[in-house]
């Protein structure tokens, strides 16, 4: 007789009466094929991964099954099988559902108290919720997602089948999910942010019945973890990961493992994500292990993993996952057209002077390249950046990037470390002059604004020559909420940018907002003054202006500096081609590609990092070097 027992989230199979249990054979199974960990004193194998120990456990009763091994079951071991079987079951149903979703769909009418009015699309999204009862909604952004989960949310707690909402998210989600649940339910809801020391937070839990809505971070949630729990076992909650490729994670992390723990203990789940796969298949694993835990409907995650390396198994697993997730295309929103103005500026002398001296040095380097691959990917990326901040703003290159972690330029020859240093006396940046002339056309207009640059320096000198003007800004360093600094925060600048009477400016870092913000009602216009070759950081910039929401009349008109003869060219024409093949990926039924904000790399892999660099050293061939620097062997560069 074999004995199954759950000791503090563990999983114990032990020999109860000197049985055979720890023959070779058996022990083989246990240890080598599934990776118990033995302890032969107490004649029992152990296993303590609470993620994957649904799993385990039905493939332990499966072999002991076919071994005619008799065994005995505690309580708790008998609930969590009879939680599976009905899991399992549950799930067989929500395909059922979506496939006569697919079928026989009807547009799903909100319940009395939801004011907004659904678009056909979203109403088709909330309908798929409903029928699956755990799914996904990897729609683009600026698609109403938020609406979509809100709208279900309203069927849930008419049917009384959920009481508290719980949303997991970036920190940068919390004002956005309160402004929509305003908009669709014409009332403020009862909101607990989940922030602040323990004790704040244990409070708010404690005086759960209170609130409707529950906002934290991953990190939280992770920390959270036993009273999240607690919540979940007192209250019917619907548990809702937004930006959910946040903890795409394959092997596993803090915030993915807390995560797929607290899947097992909620009512309903949903994942939002406009980006579910961003570098590949394997992203998928946990978000949809979230959604059904006991069904593991990609498998146990080591072989997931083989079968994201095998190209002949994805349309095996983009069919696993399609019954569960329903999807708005780009092509869906019926947007107006976004207009693109270049305005072509000529660096002033000062600054032509460093960046030609800067690219003739890039180009002499590129013939010593170091050996070891990491080493060669960190050079690159220090090189394209100081391009990317010479054609900018020679200013950048004697300051150490935050942003980038890239040291300040350094022996690249006495006179132009010297110039470098003394530049800001010499001559404003040609790019600045540009950004400033073109925020004060469309001040007489009385426009809004937005002012997107990839360095915290840029925004601070725009701070200092805009002195006067109604000014916000959106950086790093700026504190998240009013949990930080009850004056001066990020959700403060964007609500007074919202609020600010005629016209206004917002400087912004893409690597600070790029999610979960929307100033599409208030603001139609945005310069670029810089941008990086991270093409995801970028469409996620233009879809904060541009998105749901907006009338067929309405004009959205981005502004995009581009320094002649620079590295922006090949910036510029790298993300024409990268949106261009972006967005035909994200009109696909399941968006898998390398759309990813990383503030840390200019590109989304290492192959593609390295066409970026090629693409840079060609232009800067073609654009002409100062007399007498050597050029550059593209042919054997390319090897």
């Amino acid at each position: 007789m074999v004995g199954l027992r759950l000791r503090d989230g563990a999983l114990l199979v032990q020999d109860q009466k000197g049985g055979h249990l720890l023959d070779w054979q058996h022990r083989l199974y246990f240890t080598a094929v599934s990776g118990f960990a033995l302890d032969a004193k107490n004649l029992s194998y152990m296993w303590a991964d609470r993620v994957t120990l649904p799993r385990v456990l039905l493939e332990t009763l499966e072999y002991l099954s076919g071994e005619g091994i008799a065994f005995d079951a505690d309580d708790s071991v008998q609930d969590l099988i009879r939680q599976l079987e009905g899991e399992a079951s549950e799930y067989l149903a929500a395909v059922a559902a979506s496939l006569a979703h697919q079928e026989t769909s009807k547009e799903a009418v909100p319940p009395p108290g939801f004011v907004r009015q659904l678009k056909p699309y979203q109403a088709r999204c909330v309908e798929h919720l409903l029928a699956v009862r755990n799914g996904a909604n990897f729609s683009v952004p600026g698609s109403g997602k938020t609406t979509i989960v809100l709208a279900t949310l309203a069927h849930l707690r008419q049917q009384y089948e959920i009481e508290k909402l719980l949303v997991i998210g970036p920190r940068s989600c919390f004002l956005p999910w309160e402004d929509e649940y305003v908009a669709c339910f014409g009332v403020a809801p009862r909101v607990a942010r989940l922030t602040g020391t323990k004790s704040a937070r244990s409070s708010l839990y404690l005086t759960a019945e209170q609130y409707e809505l529950f906002l934290s971070t991953y990190q939280t949630a992770a920390n959270d973890f036993g009273d999240i729990v607690q919540l979940c076992h007192k209250f019917k909650v619907f548990v809702v990961i937004d930006e959910s490729h946040n903890i795409k994670k394959l092997e596993g992390g803090v915030w993915a493992e807390s995560v797929l723990e607290t899947a097992r203990h909620a009512s309903r789940r949903a994942v939002l994500s406009g980006t579910p796969a961003p570098n590949s298949y394997a992203d998928l694993w946990t978000q949809v292990t979230f959604l059904w835990p006991g069904e593991q409907v990609l498998g146990d995650r080591n072989s997931y993993r083989f079968r994201c390396d095998d190209p002949t198994e994805h349309e095996a697993i983009r069919a696993s996952v399609r019954p569960i997730f329903s999807r708005v295309k780009k092509s869906d929103l019926g947007l107006p057209e976004a207009f693109f103005q270049r305005i072509q500026c000529d660096l002033n002398p000062y600054q032509e002077s460093i960046y030609r001296a800067l690219s003739a040095r890039v180009i002499g380097e590129v013939e010593h390249l170091p050996e070891e691959r990491q080493m060669i990917r960190q050079w690159r990326k220090a090189r394209m950046v100081r391009l990317i901040q010479a054609a900018s703003n020679p200013a950048l290159l004697a300051r150490y990037s935050e942003e980038f972690d890239v040291p300040p330029l350094s022996g690249e020859g006495a006179s132009v470390i010297q110039l470098i240093h003394k530049y800001p006396k010499f001559e404003t940046p040609s790019k600045i002059e540009a950004t400033i002339r073109q925020i004060d056309q469309l001040a007489l207009r009385e426009r809004k604004v937005v002012v997107w640059t990839s360095f915290v320096h840029n925004i601070r000198m725009l701070e200092h020559l805009l002195n006067g003007r109604q000014l916000f800004t959106l950086y790093g360093a700026v504190p998240r909420d009013e949990s930080e600094d009850v004056e001066f925060n990020r959700e403060q600048q964007i609500r007074a940018f919202k609020e600010a009477k005629g016209a206004a400016i917002l400087l912004a870092n893409p690597a600070a907002c790029a999610e979960s913000i929307s100033l599409h009602k208030v603001c139609r216009d945005a310069i670029y003054l810089d941008r990086t070759f991270n093409c995801g950081q970028y469409m996620q910039s233009l879809d904060r202006i541009h998105r749901l929401g907006l009338s067929p009349d309405e004009t959205v008109t981005y502004y995009l500096l581009i320094a002649r003869k620079t590295i922006d060219e090949t910036v510029d024409r790298r993300l024409e081609v990268k949106e261009r093949n972006m967005l035909q990926l994200l009109d696909g039924d399941l968006p898998v590609g390398t759309l990813e904000a990383d503030p840390l790399q200019l590109g989304q892999s290492e192959d593609e990092e390295a066409v970026d660099f090629l693409a840079t050293m060609e232009d800067i061939e073609r654009q002409g070097l100062p007399e007498g620097e050597p050029g550059i062997d593209t042919a054997k560069h390319r090897q």
